[in-house]
């Protein structure tokens, strides 16, 4: 069967076929848009610029918001106009140190020396270096920073000054110890007798129908327990919901049915109560914290990291559960 095939290149009778080569080579470049390549001496900018270029497709829009915020503060106006062939492992130890003897936390830094090296070693894979100057780099000692959790008093606070929605909605991060991406996500088809369906999460900086995707980790699409009273109101909250009959209806939409921004539903409603309340630092990461340190009286740690649904249980032990003093 005779198969049309494009692009054409052209008449045999008037093309060579070094010549049909060449157009074959150039019809490729354009489809693919190629980058032109580097110069032999290049600063360490353009490296950066060139290798995020080239993992855009790949990363993720908040991924990539937080490795450029990172570099444009850090990491250009201390090395970026270096040429990468003058870049030795001094200057690059010294600018971790300065980094991690300015207060920032271990993760800042980390960040910093994985992505340098990254950036340098695709300087080496172009063939503009003999061997990466960051292969040996070191993480500094930095300042451990003190995770916060809300004592007893302060759960019981913010619970006495809020009601309907945002009661609910505390309760369900304080007893299930959900992301707030994940809470924002729920729908009523999610609710059981006595658990919660974690399967979806909201995307801060994505839009439209990209808006909802997957969880953080396989490990997080789970079933998580919901103690009986907080059922129950989950249950009655659906009963009372405008869109009650249909399952895929957002648990807690926006006046116009789609799901909350994490960062407005923060400031925009759980902020003001807490200040009411008396907790002028309310964030997700210490609402997590506080569910994990109240969830080990009740249970093990493998039950705990179950309910956080944490891959690896030191995860849960080192950066979620906080030792209760007895007075609490």
């Amino acid at each position: 069967k005779r198969v049309q095939r494009r692009p054409v290149l052209g008449a045999t009778a008037t093309m060579t076929k070094r010549s049909a080569e060449d157009k074959l080579v150039a019809i490729i470049d354009r489809e693919l848009a190629l980058p032109p390549e580097l110069p032999r001496e290049v600063t360490f900018r353009s490296i950066w610029e060139r290798y995020r270029t080239l993992k855009a497709g790949v990363w993720s829009r908040a991924n990539e918001g937080t490795l450029q915020s990172i570099f444009q503060r850090h990491v250009l106006p201390a090395i970026g106009d270096w040429e990468v062939s003058q870049l030795t492992p001094d200057p690059l130890q010294r600018l971790l140190n300065q980094i991690a003897s300015r207060g920032y936390r271990k993760s800042t830094v980390q960040h910093i020396r994985t992505y340098v090296r990254a950036a340098l070693e695709y300087a080496v894979d172009e063939g503009l270096l003999g061997r990466n100057p960051a292969r040996k780099l070191e993480v500094p000692k930095t300042q451990k920073s003190r995770a916060r959790f809300y004592s007893l008093a302060e759960v019981h606070a913010f619970l006495s000054v809020s009601t309907g929605r945002e009661n609910l909605v505390f309760r369900i991060l304080l007893f299930c110890g959900l992301r707030p991406a994940e809470l924002l996500a729920l729908r009523i088809e999610d609710v059981e007798t006595d658990r919660l369906r974690i399967d979806e999460a909201v995307k801060e900086k994505e839009k439209g129908q990209n808006r909802i995707g997957e969880t953080k980790s396989e490990s997080s699409d789970a079933w998580v327990s919901a103690p009986p009273d907080l059922a129950r109101d989950l249950r009655a909250w659906v009963t009372k919901h405008p869109h009650k009959e249909d399952p895929k209806a957002f648990l807690f939409p926006t006046a116009t049915g789609t799901a909350y921004r994490v960062g407005n539903f923060l400031k925009r409603v759980l902020k003001p109560i807490a200040k009411t309340a008396g907790i002028a630092d309310f964030d997700f990461r210490a609402m997590r914290s506080t569910a994990s340190t109240l969830f080990q009286a009740h249970g093990t740690v493998k039950e705990t990291q179950g309910q956080m649904r944490h891959a690896d249980p030191t995860t849960t032990l080192r950066y979620y559960v906080k030792v209760i003093p007895e007075n609490k």
